[in-house]
């Protein structure tokens, strides 16, 4: 069988004021006639740079320094800019990463897409006729065509571009990152849309992600990438069962799951080189990797063939005798369980915390010129947070979730309700807003990006609440706050005070969020989709970090729309459909036996690495 895509020592880049950094080295792979093939890795190891290479997209300050990208045996990379106009649609197609950047903002759907077909000169008749064909695969009704991107939702945008990347048949469609920022429900239905497109057109994919999960549920072959090159590659199932890169081993443990249940996650410590001006000569994993010894640190591997197409870059397999990653030991760092101090005064596990009774909010919004339209977010709401409990509040987007939460930490007032507070009624916005609520209810927030202030430095944001709630004076204030950061894991804490938020990876600005809510010693945690952001790896570390709290008997809120985390890190849950509680219990109860139907459909929908979408 010959291949469809051929990549063959593609070597790109960027030119900074610093100097080149180095985003591609060296990789080779190929794509098969009417197959999926994923390529998984952490954000910036260089997986969009390489598709934007492909695609012959990559302008500057990034350049294709070498390596031969062959497409139906054509050469991508030696054509012109009008000769690779002439092959994209119709031979291959690019959907970008946000579907609001592909679309015009100020041109109808229909506009847009009829230009793409007419400028590759299809007759307008059989332009419409194709368009609306697609409209139909992706499951849009023809009214689209009139509407401006804005006026759709972020799952139709997604479709809308997926229908225009299908519209003249390619080959090849190439989707990076197709479902972020997509609600759980939607982004599943898209990925079984994607199937359905691919078998019923006879396409090939290469889609790219840092959800590994969401990949293994989709691709037939992937490829693993990690600081620039391809550290392992393999049929699914092969990669899936038998890792034999120690990068991809730590990346599928660190995945929480229904189908294989894990009581321990694993996590990555460390960082990913970084390839300014050049790159190691050694093994680009062996800061992070467990099973390293003195050859790996003197020696770049090379990929060596394991059988049957599967081959990965260790050193590991360069004697014929076959390594088991899964039999050799790992120490403490890699499951990341965080050695909290226990405060002895606390209340035993069990007490109640808080308590919410028939919390609702209605939001008036314009309707016409002078009326208003009331929608209700939230409807009779009632939970209580226990001591040492964590209660996880589980529901797609824009059912309630965040909503209760703003409520919870005093950014919004109730409509109606009660809450209380370790017995106080704190149901007024404005016992909310004092010093001894904020202290004893504090909030993690979903983005780790914009929830530090970029002007400060670590030392300055966990400091600050210290200060505010007097739970230091200012000689002292230093060394408290160094015993929040290793709390947390940022170790040694020297490290890291006087580091800006652009210093630090997702996962240490995460942690740091969370030294700065638990500095001041709280009751209980709001976590609003504290991992959504994050990487796998990067994740583990977090859930594994928030589930140690319950040992100091803080009460933790965990709201998510992933059930595999909550199946992990809680002990009860609530789910919430359209601002009401439709299902509650222990979570083994829950998930083993769910009753409600959108729990079930929550289920159904979660990325899981070990199981596939199929279809009819």
């Amino acid at each position: 069988m010959s291949d469809l895509l051929k990549v063959e020592n593609l070597t790109s880049g960027y030119y900074t004021q610093s100097g080149v950094v180095i985003a591609v080295t060296n990789v080779n792979f190929e794509v098969r006639p009417k197959e999926i093939f994923a390529i998984a890795g952490e954000s910036g190891c260089g997986k969009s740079s390489l598709a934007l290479s492909i695609y012959g997209a990559l302008k500057y300050p990034g350049k294709v320094f070498r390596g031969h990208v062959y497409l139906k045996g054509q050469d991508i990379l030696s054509m012109s800019q009008e000769e690779l106009r002439g092959h994209r649609m119709r031979d291959f197609s690019y959907v970008p990463q946000f579907a609001m950047d592909a679309l015009d903002p100020v041109t109808r759907i229909g506009e847009q897409m009829i230009k793409a077909a007419l400028s590759h000169g299809v007759p307008e008749g059989e332009a419409r006729r194709m368009i609306r064909e697609k409209l139909d695969l992706v499951r849009l009704p023809p009214e689209v065509l009139s509407m401006y991107p804005q006026e759709l939702s972020g799952g139709m945008r997604q479709r809308a571009v997926i229908a225009t990347s299908v519209l003249l048949n390619p080959d090849l469609v190439i989707l990076d990152e197709p479902t972020t920022g997509l609600d759980v429900l939607v982004q599943y239905e898209i990925l079984r849309d994607l199937k359905r497109i691919q078998r019923e057109l006879g396409l090939s994919y290469l889609i790219i992600s840092h959800d590994v999960s969401m990949l293994m549920m989709l691709a037939d072959r992937i490829g693993v990438m990690y600081a620039g090159e391809f550290v392992e590659v393999g049929g699914r199932e092969e990669v899936l069962k038998n890792p034999s890169h120690p990068y991809t081993m730590l990346l599928l443990n660190s995945l929480p799951s229904l189908i294989r249940r894990r009581e321990r996650l694993l996590s990555i410590p460390g960082n990913p080189p970084t390839m300014l001006s050049s790159v190691p000569m050694w093994c680009r994993f062996v800061s992070r990797c467990p099973f390293k010894f003195e050859r790996c640190e003197k020696i770049h591997p090379k990929e060596y063939p394991l059988g049957d197409g599967h081959r990965a870059r260790c050193l590991l397999h360069s004697t014929s005798t076959a390594v088991d990653l899964s039999s050799l030991p790992l120490t403490h760092d890699y499951y990341a369980e965080e050695e909290l101090q226990v405060d002895q005064s606390r209340s035993g596990a069990g007490e109640m915390v808080m308590k919410v009774e028939n919390l609702s909010k209605t939001y008036f919004t314009r309707k016409g010129l002078v009326g208003t339209r009331a929608v209700d977010a939230v409807t009779n709401v009632s939970f209580e947070l226990k001591a040492g409990v964590i209660t996880a509040l589980v529901g797609g987007s824009g059912h309630g979730k965040s909503t209760i939460a703003k409520i919870l930490s005093g950014l919004l007032s109730q409509t109606s309700g009660r809450i209380f507070l370790m017995g106080r009624d704190v149901s007024k916005h404005s016992a909310r807003n004092t010093k001894w609520y904020r202290q004893r209810v504090q909030m993690i927030f979903q983005d780790p990006y914009s929830s530090l202030d970029p002007r400060h430095d670590v030392l300055w944001h966990v400091a600050r609440p210290l200060l505010i709630h007097g739970r230091v004076g200012r000689e002292g204030v230093e060394e408290e706050v160094r015993r929040a950061l290793t709390r947390v894991g940022l170790k040694p804490p020297e490290k890291f005070l006087r580091k800006y938020p652009h210093e630090l990876s997702g996962g240490e600005r995460q942690r740091v969020a969370i030294a700065r809510a638990i500095a001041v010693g709280p009751r209980v945690l709001l976590a609003d989709e504290p991992v959504s952001m994050l990487d796998a790896s990067l994740r583990a570390g977090i859930l594994n970090l928030i589930k140690g709290f319950r040992n100091e008997g803080v009460s933790v809120l965990y709201i998510t729309h992933d059930i595999a985390t909550v199946s992990y890190i809680a002990d009860e849950v609530l789910v919430i459909y359209r601002g009401q509680i439709v299902e509650r219990g222990p979570v083994g109860e829950v998930i083993s036996n769910p009753t409600h139907e959108y729990t079930k459909r929550l289920m159904e929908a979660v990325p899981d690495p070990y199981k596939r979408i199929e279809v009819n």
